[in-house]
């Protein structure tokens, strides 16, 4: 019986691992997009700010007019670009997608960890609670969006260094993100 119970905690630490690892690979790429739609807000803003400030000082030098339009128009193009390029690729809807998904991980992450610590002293009830966790851990990891190895080698350092638990590649614990030359935490 005890074993069973042995055997369920690890387990349980073995999915919370991962689902620490998912769930920090989605902040990322949340993250990398709001970059990118904060650039393209700030762009969008700026521009048409300065050429409203320089119109309503110099309204009486056409030099200045079109020396402002002159050099804003790259910076104007280049929004235009973004704010295209964002709105094809659909980023407002992946950040909410992204953001779900990270959200789903740290909910069933905490469950994981909590059934790890605290496992329940019937047997019948842990193994019952454990099978709904994978159920629902399954159900989460069937819908990953996009994700590559790349990212699954960052993900995993980030719950190997939040558990302080050693890689089984080259056997150390993460101290930092910084990439290393094992195949499974680093090469990233």
């Amino acid at each position: 019986m005890e074993n069973n119970i042995e055997k369920i905690r690890q387990d349980c630490w073995d999915k919370t691992l991962d689902a620490i690892a998912y769930s920090y690979i989605y902040q990322l790429k949340i993250k990398s997009i709001n970059f990118w739609l904060r650039i393209s807000k700030i762009l969008g803003i700026i521009i048409p700010v300065f050429l409203g400030g320089v119109l309503t000082s110099t309204y009486n030098s056409p030099e200045y007019i079109s020396l402002a339009i002159w050099i804003t128009s790259p910076f104007a193009l280049g929004q235009l670009v973004l704010s295209t390029i964002l709105t094809i690729n659909g980023a407002d809807e992946n950040v909410l997608k992204y953001s779900t998904k990270a959200a789903e991980y740290s909910v069933i992450e905490t469950e994981f960890r909590q059934l790890a610590r605290y496992p329940s002293k019937d047997e019948f009830e842990c193994i019952k609670k454990f099978e709904i966790l994978i159920e629902r851990e399954k159900g989460i990891s069937k819908a990953n969006l996009e994700v590559t190895d790349k990212e699954k080698r960052i993900g995993m350092r980030f719950g190997l260094r939040e558990l302080s638990r050693k890689c089984v590649g080259c056997n150390e614990i993460p101290l930092s993100m910084n990439s290393s030359n094992c195949d499974i935490c680093g090469n990233f």
